[in-house]
């Protein structure tokens, strides 16, 4: 638990939001409507505990909130502790030591934690695209102009460290040694630092790409939009974990799918719960931020096998010639259920 404490979110406790009626009413009558009728819905006075965590404070985070604030968990029976993890690798420890359950998290990771012999799974797609952009300093007008200067990312190893890496290999850049890769920890220092000239460009997503659009930095590339596929986040666990309670995840998947189905439907609701948890965002970057994701994050949540496929690829640290399969690090079981069930028809009215 020791490291739950060090990584608490920047946030204020787990208090239900409480918006107007007139807001939610068509939200909570289509939740009530699928859980009603689900035979597993729990209807112990006792919630389930599952410890669960975010590695980003950008909006795909959303439908984990949206499932607390608004009681989704709750109506599965599960009481879902939410935890703010900024690193991938972090995760995969705090998952694999048994102090998280389930985590949204950058897939990278558990190509890397397969690859050294464990049991980590993506079970949902959260974001099925790489929307990162590379943004720089307004002197810096090309890539050519980076020779020489720093970028920055979060962590080493994470997203941000392969889209910089990726976008270097594109402009015919070596890094560390054409163009140094500096450390910094999470968006709001990669803002700091570029505002400071510590750094001469960062990798960035929204809604951080929007506040660099608004100081004036330079979009330098937006992988969104390169066409290449990459699964970019998910909802992890560790089969050992899911195998001693099945149940537990099907709840849990049902919870989840009905948030998302909340964030693509219910504007009003999903921006009150995202201003409250991306603090100091204004309304505008907010909305933008929104309409962003709404792309990048599916309504149902299979992943994007060919972005799996990449990302085995091109993660360090898998050894050449080493055969992993998109198979054994995805589990799509409890969507295909809910799918064939026909609750995504029911949901989105389909």
């Amino acid at each position: 638990m020791e490291l739950r404490a060090r990584h608490r979110p920047p946030i204020a406790g787990p208090k239900r939001i409480r918006p107007p009626l007139s807001e939610l009413v068509a939200s909570i009558f289509v939740v009530a409507c699928l859980l009603a009728g689900s035979p597993n819905a729990a209807s112990s006075a006792q919630p389930e505990v599952l410890h669960a965590s975010y590695s980003a404070l950008v909006p795909s985070g959303a439908p984990f909130w949206i499932g607390e604030e608004l009681g989704l968990f709750e109506k599965e029976g599960l009481l879902v502790k939410l935890v703010y993890i900024n690193a991938s690798p972090l995760v995969i420890a705090a998952v694999l030591a048994g102090d998280i359950q389930v985590s949204l998290a950058g897939v990278s990771a558990i190509v890397s934690a397969y690859a050294r012999g464990s049991d980590v799974v993506a079970i949902a797609g959260a974001v099925n695209k790489i929307n990162v952009s590379i943004y720089a300093l307004p002197e810096i007008k090309k890539p050519e102009d980076l020779r020489g200067k720093r970028i920055g990312i979060t962590r080493f190893g994470g997203l941000y460290d392969f889209s910089a890496n990726y976008a270097l290999k594109k402009w015919g850049l070596q890094p560390g040694k054409d163009v140094a890769l500096i450390q910094i920890g999470d968006a709001p220092s990669l803002m700091s630092a570029l505002a400071g000239n510590s750094i001469q460009a960062a990798t960035l997503q929204p809604p951080s790409t929007i506040r660099a659009a608004q100081s004036g930095y330079r979009e330098l590339m937006d992988l969104s939009k390169s066409g290449f596929e990459y699964q970019n986040t998910v909802v992890l666990s560790t089969r050992s974990i899911i195998r001693k309670s099945p149940d537990t995840f099907r709840r849990f998947i049902r919870a989840y799918s009905t948030a998302l189905g909340i964030f693509h439907q219910q504007r009003e609701p999903t921006l009150k719960v995202m201003a409250k948890h991306l603090k100091g965002i204004d309304k505008f970057v907010l909305e933008e931020s929104y309409e962003a994701y709404k792309e990048w994050v599916p309504e149902i949540s299979y992943l994007n096998h060919a972005g799996m496929e990449t990302a085995i690829a091109l993660t360090p640290g898998v050894e050449k010639g080493k055969e992993l399969k998109v198979s054994d690090i995805v589990d799509e079981s409890f969507i295909k259920e809910l799918d064939q069930q026909g609750f995504y028809r029911t949901l989105y009215k389909k």
